[in-house]
């Protein structure tokens, strides 16, 4: 995942923040424990928010000690005590999705981007095989999706469904892996992947027209130019990243979260305006 599903910590109470940042601070040190300090480069908000949901369905009350953080010795983080499991297999999946946007980066028209890609691939995929083999059938899935993805956009479709389709089925197999007992968290998942597969594409429409790279708005609109990204044009995609938080935040109403559930909304809703503001309309995020 690439940063997008995050909070908007203005519209947040201060206690529900410092639980969040604490939640962002325990993944950062499971990937450190597990996959060495490099990999705390990988660390996201979109897989914190996966901690989050995994925790809202659980009966765990997450429990914190302060303790000193290794990358400002005079600041103290809050790291959560219990959950290991959650924590565990968020890191896994961050390593995951790491190593398939570097091979992404691989096939990218972008030089620069090739070249980084090639330098961190030898990297990438000695912590892939490690994570891999704590969630094998997890990675052998998530691969077979991102090589649906791969052919989809190969093709040079235009349309929306069908270019989001494999990447909301990779994020919803990875939001149910661990409780495949509730069919609705795949459906949450599906939602909220189709999002960011289509907020990432809006947010590489001017690079993708410039590069000659597949952009499924490029090719929905015939778009050949910054200029033909009109108004009516901005307004067709957000419809199009409406719908998915439409359908992501009934099933989240559904779920029954726990108390976890304001911080969820608050990214189901204030994050992905203010996000979805930037992308479109060049607005700060608040």
């Amino acid at each position: 995942m690439l940063g997008y599903v995050r909070i908007n910590k203005g519209e947040l109470k201060v206690k529900e923040y410092e639980l969040y940042r604490g939640l962002y601070c325990s993944l950062c040190r499971a990937l450190r424990n597990e996959y060495g300090l490099l990999s705390t480069l990988v660390l996201s908000y979109d897989v914190t928010f996966l901690v989050l949901v995994l925790l809202s369905i659980s009966d765990i009350s997450p429990e914190f000690r302060a303790a000193r953080c290794p990358f400002n010795p005079v600041k103290k983080c809050n790291y959560c005590l219990n959950g290991a499991e959650k924590f565990s297999y968020s890191a896994a999946v961050s390593i995951i999705l790491f190593y398939f946007k570097v091979r992404d980066n691989i096939s990218d028209l972008s030089f620069f981007k090739r070249i980084f890609a090639y330098l961190v691939l030898p990297y990438a995929v000695r912590k892939y095989n490690k994570a891999a083999k704590k969630f094998p059938s997890l990675a052998l899935e998530i691969s077979v999706l991102m090589d649906e993805q791969r052919s989809v956009e190969k093709k040079n479709c235009s349309s929306v469904d069908e270019a989001a389709d494999a990447s909301a089925k990779a994020l919803g197999l990875i939001f149910s892996y661990l409780n495949g007992e509730i069919p609705l968290l795949k459906d949450f998942g599906y939602a909220v992947g189709r999002w960011v597969y289509l907020v990432d594409a809006a947010d590489d429409i001017c690079d993708d027209i410039k590069n000659k790279s597949f952009n499924v708005f490029v090719n929905r609109f015939k778009l050949e130019s910054e200029s033909d990204i009109t108004d009516e044009v901005k307004k067709e995609i957000e419809n199009s990243l409406n719908l998915s938080l439409a359908s992501a935040v009934d099933f989240c109403e559904r779920l029954g979260f726990n108390f976890l559930l304001p911080i969820i909304e608050n990214v189901l809703i204030d994050g992905t305006e203010s996000v979805v503001n930037k992308v479109l309309h060049g607005e700060s995020s608040k």
